[in-house]
């Protein structure tokens, strides 16, 4: 009972403290307008689908402050306007694909940059120890698989009412991921005379690259949306 009149007491404290704070929000460095059309993100990678993956990862970002015109609206324009997918605007262009679609501003860029390398350590021991049937000390080894995802992009805003660029920036986004694994093929337990290699290692496992991928992407998309969506502080009500 005494416990929980204690936290009671602890979260009333905290909730009258922040009774008197607000969180403000503060409009882009760089003004966009309000409506907004990605073009496309032109791949000098190895990857085909890297590209679309930061398209769509920029229009979800994008889209929590500007309304952000679909994809296919975007392809039409492109057509009727003859421009294929890496062809980037002119001003000239960019201002009449502004009239077409009635935005404010087009994103563009290029993906310059993939690298997906998975790295495994020696063997080590892991501590554990059994003894066989023999008599024989045998012992467990594991091993550190690091998956680690870097994508690379130059982006570009361009203002529909001039036709100039008004942002552009290159940034590079990583994430990476651990884990251990038990050596367990071609035997779990090994015994004194016969420590494992790396050539016993299995072949490097890459079931983690997608979501270290989709964590590098979105790093990559916030240093790139840093100046062009809004920030938030914590301000005192008077």
């Amino acid at each position: 009972m005494k416990r929980k009149l204690l936290l009671l007491v602890v979260l009333a404290a905290l909730l009258s403290g922040c009774a008197g704070y607000q969180r403000v929000q503060h409009p882009p460095r760089v003004n966009l307008g309000s409506t907004v059309a990605v073009l496309f993100f032109d791949n000098f990678t190895d990857d085909y689908a890297i590209s679309h993956e930061v398209e769509q990862e920029l229009v979800k970002t994008l889209s929590g402050y500007y309304r952000v015109l679909p994809p296919a609206e975007v392809e039409w324009a492109l057509v009727r306007l003859g421009l294929l997918r890496g062809q980037s605007p002119d001003p000239n262009q960019a201002i009449r694909l502004g009239q077409m679609l009635g935005v404010d501003a087009l994103v563009m860029g290029e993906v310059s940059g993939y690298f997906q390398p998975v790295t495994q350590t020696p063997p080590y021991p892991t501590g554990r120890e059994m003894i066989d049937e023999r008599g024989n000390k045998l012992y467990q080894y594991e091993y550190v698989e690091n998956t680690q995802v870097m994508v690379s992009f130059t982006g570009r805003v361009m203002d529909t009412r001039s036709g100039n660029v008004i942002h552009r920036l290159r940034v590079q986004g990583q994430s990476s991921s651990e884990r251990k694994e038990i050596l367990r093929y071609p035997r779990e337990w090994w015994p004194a005379n016969r420590r494992p290699t790396t050539w016993d290692l299995p072949a490097p496992s890459y079931s983690q690259v997608p979501w270290v991928r989709q964590n590098a992407i979105r790093e990559a998309i916030s240093q790139f949306t840093e100046d062009i969506m809004p920030t938030y502080t914590w301000e005192k009500v008077q």
